[in-house]
């Protein structure tokens, strides 16, 4: 590759805080929060004009696996905040409610009985409603107004290019907006933004670059995910049709006859089956969510690498017109439909993730593992269906270490949401959005403290961020939790409960090799 030398120039300092916070999605939230909350002068830096993320640039509004049984802090604050406001939607007569399906089964299979009371008298976790949506547009009204509460000052459509590092302590970032470049100074700092920017640009050790670490793709850099809204969908006739032809839209996945016999007439379609949910139609008026496009990442490039980002942007969408038009075309209840629109940005399979002290895996996650340095509960199971060919509920409520959010090279450098320290397997359950925004505000607690304790995150008290976070209603790990809270799930995960793609006829890793990572 041709190179060129820049010259030197000085650039202004924007300001000087004690901790820098770099993306405005779930972990970026949860971290902002915690952070001003704890009284350190903090500062979010978002490349989009908008907080959310994925939930609200990615069209993906939901909060899955929620159960205030081992989930507490900002994530339930959020919940009720957006529940008081009108918009939150109730899911549990929603048409695709696959884990209350799940209930009924294991009653009539199983037996009142024989089944944990809690599994009988709650809607959470596995055995409840798919999830907790929301309206986007109040969620990033919602979110701007919790920052201003906390004193979060926020900087929008603004890029961290680079890191001011002196040995082994970041001073700060360096970012690009309509002003020119800047420079930004802190004592801390999170990164969030999901591919690990700060992370790969500090040179600190990362994991990432290796792809999928074993199985039958080992060494594949994974691939993009993408999802749209259609809008002027009649839903009662859609409803009747899926009935109709319930052999082709049985579960979460659908349409599976249709995509076949699409492809073999040359349409640009790329998955064998889609999503098409009202899930997300907070105030009923006839959207559907529709996930289908999916772009592998060649072998020799990343899904971070800009060039790639932009083909896949640019295949996905063509997908997504060709789903949409299979459904209008075929599909009564569509005849209507129009593309409300499509993400503004997709899912990147692998990005670089921090290497941490400790890196989290699917065999931590199957034992229910709790660390001495847990600072908060995951539930979420590794979400394998694309990558190796089937989603199962194999896991226990398990801890996630401080450990893997600290570098264990940089002293104030942490990482929150798909960015911690995790096997990519673990990663792929890790970096849901409820994991995401407690990992988040145990990093921004831990900035702050460490802050006003006058050490690095690296060295902060362990017990006092324990502490600190139980004070703001977090249930830190799971040697706190009730042996009846976690009986459900110890149930479900001995029944091996699990769904197969239906076009893959050999799993792409074997069980021993996914507990690895």
């Amino acid at each position: 590759m041709e190179k060129i030398i820049i010259p030197q120039k000085e650039i202004d300092v924007l300001d000087d805080v004690d901790v820098i916070v770099v993306g405005g999605g779930p972990a970026g939230i949860g971290a902002a929060l915690a952070s001003g909350r704890n009284g350190a002068k903090t500062i979010l830096v978002e490349t989009m004009g908008s907080l959310g993320g994925l939930q609200t640039q990615g069209y993906s509004p939901i909060f899955s696996f929620i159960d205030p049984g081992i989930h507490g802090g900002i994530v339930l604050e959020i919940l009720n905040r957006l529940k008081e406001a009108g918009a939150l939607k109730n899911l549990e007569n929603a048409p695709l409610n696959v884990r209350a399906e799940m209930k009924a089964r294991l009653i009539s299979t199983l037996g009142e009985k024989n089944l944990p009371k809690r599994l009988l008298e709650t809607e959470v976790g596995y055995w409840g409603a798919w999830g907790k949506a929301f309206d986007i547009e109040y969620y990033k009204f919602l979110m701007e107004t919790m920052m201003v509460e906390a004193g979060v000052g926020i900087l929008y459509h603004t890029f961290a290019t680079d890191v001011i590092r002196e040995d082994n302590i970041i001073k700060g970032i360096i970012i690009e907006s309509k002003e020119g470049t800047q420079a930004i100074l802190g004592k801390s700092v999170i990164d969030c933004t999901g591919v690990g920017d700060i992370v790969w640009k500090s040179g600190t050790p990362c994991l990432g670059d290796e792809g999928v670490e074993i199985g039958r793709h080992k060494g594949d850099p994974g691939g993009n995910l993408n999802s749209f809204y259609i809008g002027g969908v009649d839903r009662e006739k859609f409803e009747k049709y899926k009935k109709e032809n319930r052999a082709d839209w049985r579960g979460m996945y659908g349409g599976r006859e249709l995509i076949k016999k699409a492809k073999r007439e040359g349409a640009h379609i790329k998955s064998e089956a889609m999503i098409v949910a009202d899930i997300f139609d907070v105030f009923e008026r006839g959207r559907l969510y529709v996930m289908n496009p999916v772009h592998r990442t060649p072998k020799d490039k990343k899904g971070w690498m800009v060039g790639e980002i932009s083909n896949a942007e640019i295949d996905m969408r063509r997908q997504a017109w060709a789903v949409f038009t299979l459904l209008k075309e075929n599909v009564p209840g569509f005849e209507k439909a129009y593309i409300e629109r499509t993400s503004h940005i997709p899912v990147i399979g692998i990005g670089h993730r921090i290497k941490g002290d400790y890196i989290l895996n699917v065999g931590d996650m199957r034992e229910g593992k709790s660390f001495e340095d847990s600072i908060a509960i995951n539930n979420m199971p590794p979400d394998l269906y694309e990558r190796v060919g089937r989603f199962g509920y194999e896991i226990l409520p398990h801890d996630i270490p401080y450990r893997c959010l600290v570098s264990n090279k940089v002293e104030n450098l942490l990482a929150a949401g798909t960015t911690l320290s995790s096997g990519s397997f673990a990663n792929s359950g890790l970096r849901y959005c409820t994991p995401s925004i407690c990992q988040g505000q145990a990093a921004g607690t831990a900035a702050a403290l460490a802050s006003k304790t006058n050490v690095t995150p690296k060295n902060i008290d362990i017990k006092l961020l324990q502490d600190t976070l139980r004070e703001q209603g977090v249930i830190v790990t799971v040697k706190d939790v009730p042996k009846e809270i976690l009986e459900p799930y110890k149930l479900i995960k001995k029944l091996k409960i699990y769904v197969k793609r239906q076009d893959v006829r050999e799993m792409a890793a074997t069980e021993e090799e996914i507990a690895q990572f």
